[in-house]
């Protein structure tokens, strides 16, 4: 669902610009690592009734180096509902001199949208000074019109990165019609919200910041979502293209998304008779849910649909089954028309596939991006994602995990959380058999099997080309010169998914030969491993996905060798996770077991050395040697 209500907050990556007069003394002042500095950006919303408004946005931005450019850009995002009105630019050099003045008529206006169906347009300025530092400065005005369903948030901060001199936010309301605000990520900050009720009853909200810091991204950090300071705006009341709702409760709000689905359920005979002759001979109702997707992932397609109120009302069930398109949302609702038909319940739901959590006390539509279908069956609760006929018929993937999602019940929204699978679920087992010969040429015979979250980033390997698919599987193993050969795919499309890989490598450089010695790998199939950097850290440490990795590795040794060194055996045990390493031997074998458990979790600053030293233990044992000696 890329929905409208979105269109105000991605319709402007706001930029900003410096005081010429403190640029050149303030540029000396900053880090390194400090890529851009917002020192004053101002935006005005005077509403003029619940259908029209003015937005009159000003920014100016000093890049620092090249790292800031995208910065630097402008994009002002147009529909039906919001069109640029006036614009102005100006680019200064070091100096503080003006090099170039931008006119409306220098923006490229394209039409250009990933939508079958979109009123979408966009005004770009892509700011390409040759020299750095330079400062830019954008001032603007959007008029909207037919309609208010949301309003732009107070993002004074918008890249990593990058400081804040000043920013500033005002929006003005006529007297009856309310604005509730949400703040988020700005306790600690030089951010304040005030509210006030001007002489002709009007309503007045204010937002202010000052001397921002630049936010690093630190490895393994939290999200720009999870970490920015903003200030959400949204109305309570609202009408939005000749329809009109109230959004001050999710329940209230989930009443007007029911309403748009009214009559978009309908399907004509011929297609309801042969709904039935479908699933005649399916005993359960799960039975009878599962022919039906099946059906709609052979007999439709994905594409996004955003013409006026198209960003939030579904295409009717009757024009999906004539064109064989849909987006998410009129995808589910067709899925939702068909299970209706056949006496199964199921229920209109929004996601959002970025963020986990809903805002439990402030509803608005752009917290969520996506729409999938509850089915509730008396002993398995169904979550159908119908615009990707890719995955498994009831699994849930990694997009909508455990996230919040509100369902359109016929009473009002209500919030829910979906399940999710526990990390030691997420599993990919390798077994491996290395044969060593006197002539430097190793073969290794390798089955590889990966679960759940672990089998939804290696299933995409199945629509590839062949040499491609050797490529992937190439790409993760840590040796050079590696052939693939006999590579066979098993892919298992069930709730609890999983995909098999078996395939030879043949190399010719399996270690390195030094005198009568010869270096060779323990583990090859972990080269993604990844430690992070040490660093004086800032924000906690998220573990986004956990999962379980065992490697049974077996190396048959080369007539004429003896073995001189193996890695020592590791146990480790951290809040982070756990981690087994040994490594045995018995006649001309050598057995490598790893064993990796990382769990998901949010953990503190404090513990980030602990964190590292855990990594680097685990990919020590990886990346560790054994020696062989010629005899």
């Amino acid at each position: 669902m890329t929905n409208r209500s979105r269109n105000k907050i991605t319709r402007l990556l706001f930029f900003a610009c410096v005081s010429l007069s403190k640029f050149s003394a303030q540029a000396q002042d900053e880090t390194s690592n400090t890529i851009s500095i917002v020192q004053d950006m101002h935006t005005e919303i005077i509403c003029k009734s619940m259908t029209q408004s003015v937005e009159k946005q000003s920014i100016t931005i000093t890049i620092l180096n090249r790292k800031g450019m995208d910065n630097a850009q402008f994009i002002c995002r147009c529909d039906m509902f919001n069109s640029l009105q006036k614009f102005s630019g100006e680019i200064f050099n070091a100096a503080g001199q003006s090099v170039r003045k931008i006119k409306k008529s220098d923006l490229q206006k394209s039409e250009y949208s990933s939508s079958l169906a979109s009123d979408d347009y966009f005004y770009v300025y892509d700011c390409n000074y040759p020299s750095s530092p330079f400062t830019v400065k954008y001032e603007w005005e959007v008029k909207c019109t037919n309609g208010l369903i949301g309003y732009p948030p107070f993002l004074p901060q918008f890249s990593f990165d990058q400081k804040v001199e000043k920013a500033s936010y005002r929006i003005e309301l006529p007297a009856g019609q309310t604005c509730r605000y949400y703040e988020q990520y700005t306790k600690g900050k030089n951010i304040q919200v005030k509210e006030s009720t001007g002489p002709d009853g009007r309503q007045i909200i204010e937002a202010t910041a000052s001397k921002l810091s630049p936010i690093e991204k630190e490895p393994f950090g939290p999200s720009f979502a999870q970490l920015f300071p903003r200030v959400y705006f949204s109305p309570s009341a609202f009408q939005y293209d000749k329809t009109v709702g109230d959004m001050s409760t999710w329940q209230k709000f989930g009443e007007w998304q029911n309403r748009l689905l009214e009559g978009r359920d309908l399907l004509t005979e011929p297609f309801r008779k042969s709904l039935h002759e479908l699933t005649a001979n399916c005993s359960t109702d799960r039975e009878k849910v599962k022919a039906v997707y099946d059906y709609l992932a052979k007999n439709t397609r994905y594409v996004s649909i955003q013409l006026g109120i198209g960003g939030l009302q579904p295409i009717a069930a009757t024009d999906v089954c004539r064109t064989g398109f849909g987006d998410c949302k009129g995808l589910s609702n067709y899925m939702r028309a068909m299970l209706k038909e056949l006496g199964i319940p199921s229920t209109y739901t929004a996601i959002s596939t970025e963020n986990e959590r809903l805002i439990p006390d402030f509803s608005s539509p752009n917290q969520m991006n996506h729409v999938i279908l509850h089915v509730p069956l008396p002993q398995d609760t169904l979550w159908l994602e119908c615009t990707n006929p890719q995955l498994p018929f009831g699994y849930v993937h990694q997009g909508i995990a455990g996230h919040d999602a509100l369902l359109i019940e016929p009473n009002g929204g209500r919030v829910y959380r979906l399940p999710t699978y526990p990390d030691s679920l997420n599993t990919q087992c390798i077994t491996a058999k290395v044969i060593l010969s006197p002539t430097d040429e190793t073969r290794i015979e390798v089955n590889e099997t990966s679960r759940l979250f672990q089998y939804e980033d290696e299933a995409g390997i199945t629509y590839l080309e062949p040499n491609q698919k050797k490529d992937r599987i190439r790409s993760n193993i840590n040796l050079p010169q590696a052939d693939i050969l006999n590579l066979q795919i098993d892919e298992q499309k069930e709730s609890n998914p999983s995909i098999t890989f078996d395939y030879t490598i043949s190399s010719n450089q399996y270690g390195n030969k030094t005198g009568n010695r010869l270096f060779m790998p323990v583990n090859v199939f972990r080269k993604g491993f990844s430690v992070p950097r040490v660093m004086k850290r800032t924000h906690p440490i998220h573990i986004n996905y956990g999962y379980a990795d065992t490697d049974s590795i077996r190396i048959l040794l080369p007539e004429g060798y003896a073995i001189e060194g193996l890695p020592r055996p590791v146990s480790l045990q951290s809040k982070f996770g756990s981690f087994l390493s040994s490594v045995q031997v018995k006649d001309k074998e050598i057995f490598v077991i790893h064993r990796l458990m990382m769990n998901k979790g949010v953990y503190d600053p404090e513990e980030y050395s602990a964190f590292v030293d855990f990594r680097k233990q685990v990919a020590e044992q990886h990346n560790g040697t054994i020696v062989l000696r010629k005899e």
